[in-house]
């Protein structure tokens, strides 16, 4: 039976870096080693979350939380960092929602899902960006938008927490993007399958900012990643959608 537990770094075993290595490698398979060697390093800041079953890692989530002030709330309030989420060929149970549930739960409360909560993430998937947008309803991947009749200064908040642990960010009119440490990767046998979204408006979006790159009769996931920001507050029903660029 498929279990959870919450480990940094320097408390995996050296059997759980070696499976972990493993599934970074089988993921990104374009990657450089300083790549893997910053998820794999003691000084990763992240929490991981893993599923194993019988000593067998079946895949792993990388989080962090803290409590900031943000523009979206007077007070401090849980923002979550979402990394890389893996998980081996034979566990056909979704990860992200399973480790995530748990891992809320577990790091912010059992009542987590009555609580506001910022959510970032650096997404280079289409279909991982839908998701992230039904988590957090009211999500900004433009850099300002409107909360309460007000301006956000959304880039702010990134600046705070991506570029102060040496996230190279490029702004443009709306935007956030960071470019990622592997070269690109051929996806074409996945794009139905792992990276499609059924929304064709998002699809489009990661095709024009060339975070997934068609080129031929290939499809890569171009190293580049959109860094979304979403807002949940549970007492308001509010959705923002991609907006165009003016």
């Amino acid at each position: 039976m498929p279990y959870l537990v919450q480990k940094k770094t320097k408390e995996l075993s050296n059997d759980e870096k070696w499976q972990l290595i493993t599934l970074l490698k089988r993921f990104y398979t374009g990657t450089n080693q300083r790549f893997i060697d910053a998820r794999v390093s003691n000084s990763c800041t992240f929490d991981i979350v893993l599923v194993k079953n019988k000593g067998v890692l079946l895949g792993a989530s990388y989080y962090k939380v803290g409590r900031l002030k943000t523009p979206f709330f007077k007070k401090e309030i849980p923002v979550i960092q979402f990394g890389q989420a893996l998980k081996n060929e034979f566990y056909k149970d979704g990860i992200v929602q399973r480790s995530g549930c748990w891992y809320a739960k577990k790091n912010i409360g059992k009542l987590y899902l009555l609580k506001r909560a910022v959510g970032l993430s650096m997404i280079g998937n289409p279909r991982v960006f839908e998701r992230f947008t039904k988590i957090f309803k009211m999500h900004y991947p433009n850099l300002h938008d409107d909360v309460r009749g007000k301006k956000v200064p959304i880039a702010n908040l990134l600046q705070n927490v991506y570029g102060e642990s040496g996230v190279e960010l490029h702004f443009d009119t709306h935007y956030c993007f960071t470019k990622m440490d592997f070269e690109p990767i051929d996806i074409t046998n996945d794009w139905e399958k792992y990276y499609r979204s059924k929304d064709e408006s998002i699809n489009q979006f990661f095709i024009d900012k060339k975070i997934i790159l068609f080129k031929g009769d290939r499809i890569y996931d171009n190293n580049i990643a959109l860094i979304a920001c979403g807002y949940r507050n549970p007492y308001s029903f509010k959705k923002v959608q991609l907006q165009k660029e003016i």
